[in-house]
């Protein structure tokens, strides 16, 4: 869902020229993809420890049988957040950089 939104984004403004000339919208698209990545962040989180506490219930379930638990072990184990927020920022940071470059002033040409 972040990358549709980030990629959507930077297509929006990149195939609008009013949109690029125009700073604070530029701004304004920024700010609000900005709260949009933070509430998505703080949303995988959660997500994640979810997922870590059924994970582990169902560990517990399947205690029983060591060998069903192993096979399914990879299959139900959340990913770690140290996978999960170094993507999330470098992917941010390079929206919020695309917004930047799409709408920098451009130098006026030589005549």
């Amino acid at each position: 869902m972040l990358m549709v939104a980030g990629v959507g984004l930077l297509a929006v403004i990149g195939l609008s020229p009013a949109l690029r000339a125009d700073r604070r919208a530029a701004a304004v698209l920024g700010a609000a993809f900005l709260f949009f990545a933070l509430t998505h962040l703080l949303g995988m989180m959660h997500v994640t420890k979810q997922w870590e506490s059924l994970a582990e219930a169902l560990r517990h379930k399947l205690a029983a049988e060591p060998v069903t638990a192993e096979k399914l072990d990879f299959a139900v184990t959340a990913p770690h957040p140290s996978w999960i927020v170094p993507f999330h920022l470098a992917f941010d940071a390079f929206v919020l950089a695309g917004i930047w470059w799409l709408t920098r002033p451009k130098a006026a040409a030589l005549a």
